[in-house]
């Protein structure tokens, strides 16, 4: 990490050659940045929508979540399809859709463990009103139909309840619909007031205007001035008079509609007492069946007790052959479930030693990279790193690994987007800050560099890793320390505690 600051500060200090054009065509450099740009802009968007998939999904709102991640990874997939995103400049492009599709996989998992549990609440009062209506007809035609003098039965009060509650909720409904027609006839109201006053003010100007021009015009008269002088003023005059009789006319629109919404106020108001009214009666037989019912239902309820205490001797002839039946089949459960358990066991071994051979591929993975990186084969471990992220696109290693290639290849938006998809817990926390404060120190926002790495010096104040990048900060903030006396200290601190020295650094500190 510091060889990687090492080189920052280098390229903060050094002047970075500039790559020409050919003469038929655009260099190598340019043509990477330009794709480089175009993967920005067609990620924009879909870096919105996950951005919006993790609010959701943090928030509970699992469905949502599901929904913007597949909306995300749509988005990609089209990209994929109408372009050739097989290039390394496209791993992000990969990585994101990678990040979507895992997404998707844990949240489908998590809506199904629940899914069992969920029940969705609506508003269904009218809907409820309209079925017990259509029910009690229908139950009334049937009974006709099929009704005989001697098989005719009298209707029971669970009957009598279906057509009081269906009243009870055709009034509740229309008392519903009421309301709403009187909140909107108020709004209604108050936006024609509204409007009055705006004309009203745009009248009173049109008439103060008129006035003037009237007076303008009578003292020109009795100035006894030349018709030249009074034609431009009499024109004025005549078009402040027509102005003001047009806001005249508007003025008395207004007036009316502002009437007009009063009377669909006083209305509403009427047809919403009436209605209450009208729910008032429709709720008082319910109230008077729903009693009877519970009445009936306490009766019933002794009965079952009485015939309960009747059905005991029955029970007790039946239980010897009962436990006989629970014993056999409680051996037959025994024997599914340790069969059961055997094979889950299977699964288990084999699930385990699955994940036990995927981490240690991970970690051969991270361990070629590493070499690669360390062995300076850029181009290597470029493609052996996009690779790798295919296969395991949230490896934390992987993607620092990555975020620091992009860093050293002036691509420092893809490094920040990177390590912005590693925990900044641990050890790899600790790597991906490092990434993030110097990718804000070569874009010129030092400041946010150390906000970086404040946290990260609370958390480990003995990492001379920590106290040389802050210093390397530091020097980028002459606002903040001016004499370099706080970057010095930092610097110092960290070899103390067992870095390495760099003499590059000790000359921008004037140390000796």
């Amino acid at each position: 990490m510091k060889q990687l600051m090492g080189w920052i500060l280098l390229a903060m200090l050094c002047c970075a050659p500039v790559a020409h054009a050919g003469l038929f065509g655009e260099s190598a450099e340019e043509k990477e940045a330009r794709i480089a740009k175009h993967v920005a802009d067609v990620l924009r968007e879909p870096n919105k929508i996950i951005a919006r998939a993790q609010e959701a999904v943090e928030k509970g709102d699992v469905e949502e979540g599901i929904r913007l991640f597949r909306k995300a990874q749509s988005m990609i997939e089209e990209v994929e399809l109408n372009e050739d995103t097989s290039g390394s400049a496209f791993a992000t492009l990969r990585l994101k859709k990678f990040h979507c599709v895992s997404m998707l996989d844990a949240l489908a998992l998590k809506q199904s463990e629940v899914q069992d549990a969920r029940q969705t609440v609506t508003d269904t009062s009218e809907l409820a009103a309209r079925l017990a209506q259509e029910r009690a007809e229908l139950a009334a035609q049937k009974e006709a139909e099929n009704a005989k003098p001697i098989e005719m039965r009298p209707p029971t009060l669970i009957d009598h309840l279906a057509i009081e509650e269906g009243k009870m909720l055709v009034a509740r409904s229309e008392m519903e619909r009421c309301q709403t027609t009187l909140e909107a006839a108020k709004r209604a109201l108050k936006d024609a007031e509204n409007d009055f006053k705006e004309v009203a003010k745009t009248h009173a100007d049109a008439d103060a205007k008129c006035f003037m021009a009237e007076q303008n015009y009578q003292a020109a008269e009795r100035e006894q001035k030349s018709a030249a002088e009074l034609a431009p003023l009499k024109q004025a005059l005549d078009a402040a008079q027509a102005a003001l009789t047009e806001e005249k006319e508007i003025l008395s629109l207004t007036k009316e509609a502002v009437a007009k919404a009063k009377g669909e106020v006083a209305s509403a108001e009427e047809a919403l007492a009436k209605a209450k009214t009208a729910l008032a009666e429709a709720e008082r037989p319910v109230a008077v069946l729903r009693k009877a019912i519970a009445e009936e239902a306490e009766a019933a309820r002794k009965k079952a007790e009485a015939e309960k205490v009747a059905a005991e001797a029955e029970k007790k002839r039946l239980a010897a052959e009962t436990l006989k039946r629970k014993q056999e089949q409680a051996a037959a459960e025994a024997k599914a479930r340790e069969q059961a358990a055997k094979e889950k066991a299977a699964r288990d071994a084999q699930a385990k030693a699955q994940a036990e051979a995927d981490a240690k591929a991970l970690q051969k993975e991270v361990m070629l990279c590493d070499e690669l990186w360390h062995l300076k084969r850029i181009e290597a471990f470029e493609e052996r790193v996009t690779e790798a992220l295919e296969k395991w696109p949230e490896s934390p290693d992987l993607l620092v690994q990555l975020a620091r290639l992009r860093l050293i290849q002036g691509e420092e938006d893809d490094a920040l987007e990177l390590v912005s998809m590693v925990s900044n817990k641990g050890e790899m926390g600790k790597r991906a800050a490092f990434v993030a404060a110097g990718a804000y120190v070569v874009k010129g926002q030092a400041l946010e560099a150390m906000k970086i790495l404040e946290p990260v010096m609370v958390a480990y104040p003995n990492d001379p890793d920590v106290y040389y990048n802050m210093a390397i900060v530091l020097v980028r903030l002459p606002e903040i320390d001016p004499k370099r006396d706080i970057a010095a200290k930092y610097y110092t601190r960290s070899v103390e505690l067992g870095g390495c020295r760099s003499l590059t650094l000790e000359r921008r500190l004037d140390m000796e």
